[in-house]
């Protein structure tokens, strides 16, 4: 059994029980397409966190590791993210504050703590904050990798609760919810939750209308002022992946929300 903790790697004999409950597992999500999963790490440990990222690879997932911070967020608005793991004890910024920021930006993202702490008080925190589970160093890595996809499958049956169509035709573009893709020719854009969740209500809406208000708490949970503000900047964000086909049109509708057309 490989166990990482936070002062290196201590390897120990793998046990049947756990051969037993790894199968198990994989029985459980042989159901679950875990094929493109893509991960964050933030972690400003320079040992664990390169053997975390070179593991989760070998299980074919895709991971980015950020060791600094700072440049989270920016990594997070950028990528097309399924799951952000975060040690909680990091210097500048700590996982819980980076949980509070994406979480203003993109309220679905599953996020995992990572933490050599095991106080109750810290582990409250953590889940207030809206995590989706909390490990303690050490920890095995093969559990790290089935509660990620645990984790994943719980976030995607809520996001599937409505069913959606794999795919549909805006203008000449292509738009595929499940993979966060949108699709002109031979170019793909790989988008943010927020910005499939967005434009799924676009092509849901009848005649593309959508109401500010309720794309906000559909989206967001509440219509606070700033989140109006972020709102506006995924409508243009939308409006500049969209721009290759002029017959498409996002429009403001005074008082109301936005009308997406095509000529």
């Amino acid at each position: 059994m490989t166990i990482i903790s936070s002062k290196g790697i201590i390897v120990d004999t793998l046990v049947v029980v756990f051969y037993t409950m790894l199968i198990a597992s994989i029985y459980y999500f042989s159901n679950m397409d875990i094929h493109n999963l893509n991960i964050l790490i933030v972690d400003d440990d320079t040992i664990i966190g390169p053997v975390v990222s070179d593991y989760l690879e070998s299980q074919d997932l895709d991971v980015t590791l950020i060791q600094d911070s700072s440049l989270a967020l920016n990594a997070v608005k950028k990528g097309a993210f399924d799951v952000c793991l975060l040690d909680v004890k990091m210097p500048g910024k700590t996982g819980f504050e980076i949980a509070e920021e994406i979480h203003e930006v993109f309220s679905d993202m599953p996020i995992i703590f990572l933490t050599g702490e095991s106080g109750k008080a810290d582990k409250i925190k953590g889940l207030r904050l809206g995590a989706d589970d909390y490990i303690t160093k050490p920890f095995n890595l093969e559990e790290l990798h089935l509660r990620i996809l645990a984790v994943t499958r719980r976030s995607k049956k809520s996001q599937n609760k409505e069913s959606k169509p794999e795919q549909y035709a805006i203008g000449t573009y292509t738009f595929r919810p499940s993979l966060r893709k949108l699709q002109y020719g031979n170019e793909e854009q790989s988008l943010t939750a927020i910005e499939t969740e967005l434009l799924c209500m676009f092509c849901e809406a009848e005649n593309g209308v959508i109401d500010r208000e309720v794309a906000l708490k559909k989206i967001w949970k509440d219509e606070h002022m700033f989140k109006g503000r972020s709102l506006n900047v995924y409508v243009s964000k939308l409006r500049e992946y969209l721009s290759k086909d002029n017959r498409i049109e996002i429009l403001n509708i005074h008082g109301k929300g936005y009308n997406l057309i095509v000529k």
